[in-house]
């Protein structure tokens, strides 16, 4: 009896034992640790500067180049490829996940191979100019591990990268961050309304059809001319009375 219940003890320590081991291996192995570290809700700003400091930007994707400068009043223009407004949302959400919440954690790569990170041939690259004239580099390579987060690289100091470039200083940015800066060219520009045409107040049934006006034009110059012809039958009356007093023969006297 003593021996079975030994016996059980054992294997019940080994199945313990297994598990932590089994445990400790799972999480070594897991390849998100090694590249998002902390969740994105600890995230903490890519820059140190202001959002409302920004008054230049340039954002240059494999499929486009579009710039924006911050003009009086604050209000953003975009000038190149078009000279226009620029929609204010879309630069407003990206600028504000780069000097918020959108660095998620840093690391070092070895950057024997860039391709490896995307960094051969960036995804984007961003550029802004302060209010200061000093200006700030962000570049945007291919997604890590967890499918969720990107390579980037903050102000480097040389690009492109190559083999002989040893160990690099990089980061770890939220998804966010390549959502503000993939978009088409028409969610950069502002919707310009434009002006609505004059309404005609007149109403349909008040207009007057020159056709149906005819008649009551006939009838007024009608009306005009009655007098007219009424006098002159008047002339004519008496002129007839005076002709039969002259041409009428004196009666006979008979005394």
């Amino acid at each position: 009896m003593k021996l079975q219940r030994s016996t059980m003890i054992l294997v019940a320590t080994a199945l313990v034992m297994g598990g932590v081991v089994l445990f400790t291996q799972a999480r070594q192995s897991d390849p998100t640790r090694s590249t998002t570290g902390q969740s994105n809700a600890a995230a903490t700003p890519v820059f140190e500067f202001e959002e409302a400091d920004v008054v230049g930007l340039s954002i240059e994707t494999q499929d486009q180049t579009v710039v924006f400068e911050r003009g009086e009043g604050g209000f953003w223009q975009m000038t190149q490829p078009q000279q226009q407004p620029a929609e204010e949302a879309a630069i407003a959400f990206l600028l504000s996940r780069l000097t918020t919440d959108g660095l998620v954690q840093t690391t070092t790569i070895e950057v024997s191979d860039p391709a490896e990170f995307g960094l051969d041939a960036p995804f984007a690259t961003v550029d802004l100019t302060l209010a200061d004239a000093t200006t700030h580099q962000l570049v945007l390579g291919a997604a890590d591990f967890s499918g969720r987060n990107y390579y980037a690289l903050i102000d480097p100091e040389t690009l492109p990268l190559s083999e002989t470039t040893g160990d690099l200083d990089a980061a770890i940015v939220t998804e966010n961050i390549r959502n503000g800066v993939d978009r088409p060219l028409e969610e950069w520009q502002a919707v310009i309304d434009e002006a609505p045409a004059a309404e005609d107040d007149t109403d349909p049934a008040d207009a007057t059809n020159p056709d149906d006006a005819a008649p009551d034009n006939e009838a007024a110059a009608d009306s005009e001319a009655a007098p007219a012809d009424d006098g002159e039958a008047a002339d004519e009356s008496d002129d007839a009375i005076e002709s039969d007093d002259v041409s009428a023969p004196d009666e006979p006297n008979d005394s």
